[in-house]
């Protein structure tokens, strides 16, 4: 079987078996999608700047042409060299077709490197890929509490500087599950705290504990508990103020699959909804747990799935139509409002 467990993708970049030649990097954290996947078209040694040798194909293209992707990972470099072909971006459209031809005969002077979103374990592309040797499917989950700390101590690393115990607890109650964004805000922490600084928490608060994120889990927070009204003033500041769609959607698909991780464990353990927010890495930010503790106490698993799937077709249509993306994830917010209310009724 051509994959690696969520845990072992890091090692494996760091040495990449040349056999394969088609990576599936796939999974909700679509900041470390990106980065795993811009991390296997470095390793290749392809210049990333030269057109001629790393060619990005929009995803939506791809499907619509399946001989495309077999036509540039199988032509012969204009200087020589090796190729990268990166299929970016996401589409509703299985990419199976679009991509069979590059498993049924591999190329041997480029890799294809395929971006792709939460896919399911059986989902077409996924099993494929899985199945064929010279292919191999790259997971990437949330961050860990031992994930987090690693993107911390690479860039404390990279800037000689040092952070307080009190102040990374703070830190990773912060950071949130995209990597990428999380690395961001490391390095932004490291940029003001300046080379060879030591960071207390009053730095943390102050450059990390910014208003934009904690706007954004209000929204969260307002919606998972059935405020209403605080819910639709926040949202309209956070759009006000230029807040990405994106990023408000990205934030409740990972609220909602916290929750729906808590709820099966509390249901399965008999657990209380303090206890399973206590135990929760990386840990939660303070301000935010009575609101989740609640949450918990208002959504049961089966309405947290319905949720996520709602979630999940709320992502696909904003990107699909952007001049309607406001709309649909404000009247999202509010469907998820009113239930909520209904349920703790």
């Amino acid at each position: 079987m051509a994959q690696v467990k969520a845990h072992e993708a890091d090692n494996y970049l760091k040495k990449p078996n040349s056999s394969h030649r088609v990576f599936l990097v796939y999974g909700p954290d679509r900041g470390l999608v990106s980065e795993r996947a811009k991390k296997l078209a470095t390793n290749s040694g392809v210049d990333l700047n030269d057109p001629f040798s790393a060619i990005q194909i929009d995803a939506d293209d791809a499907a619509a042409d399946p001989s495309r992707i077999a036509d540039e990972a199988h032509t012969v470099s204009m200087f020589g060299g090796s190729r990268v072909v990166w299929i970016k971006g996401s589409t509703q459209k299985n990419l199976i077709k679009a991509i069979e031809p590059v498993l049924t005969t591999p190329p041997t002077d480029a890799i294809v490197i395929i971006e792709g979103g939460d896919l399911k374990k059986s989902a077409p592309l996924r099993t494929r890929i899985e199945k064929t040797a010279s292919a191999l499917a790259l997971p990437c989950y949330q961050d860990e509490i031992q994930a987090i700390n690693g993107v911390i101590d690479e860039e404390l690393a990279l800037s000689s500087s040092s952070i307080e115990p009190d102040a990374r607890k703070l830190l990773i109650s912060l950071l949130g599950g995209d990597r990428l964004a999380s690395r961001g805000e490391v390095q932004k922490l490291c940029l003001y705290a300046g080379q060879g600084a030591v960071i207390n928490e009053d730095i943390v608060e102050l450059i990390v504990g910014d208003a934009s994120a904690l706007a954004v889990d209000f929204v969260i927070d307002a919606a998972g508990t059935g405020n209403i009204a605080e819910m639709e003033h926040t949202l309209k500041r956070l759009f006000a103020q230029g807040t990405a769609v994106f990023q408000i959607v990205n934030s409740m698909q990972r609220h909602f699959q916290m929750l729906h991780q808590a709820r099966v464990k509390m249901d399965s353990q008999r657990q209380p909804a303090s206890a399973a927010v206590a135990a929760m890495r990386p840990p939660i930010n303070f301000k935010r747990k009575d609101s989740i503790v609640r949450a918990l106490s208002i959504w049961n698993s089966a309405s947290l799935e319905r949720m996520l799937d709602r979630l999940d077709k709320v992502s696909l249509d904003s990107r699909a139509n952007a001049a309607l993306a406001v709309p649909l994830v404000a009247t999202a917010l509010l469907a998820i409002s009113i239930e909520a209310n209904r349920n703790r009724r």
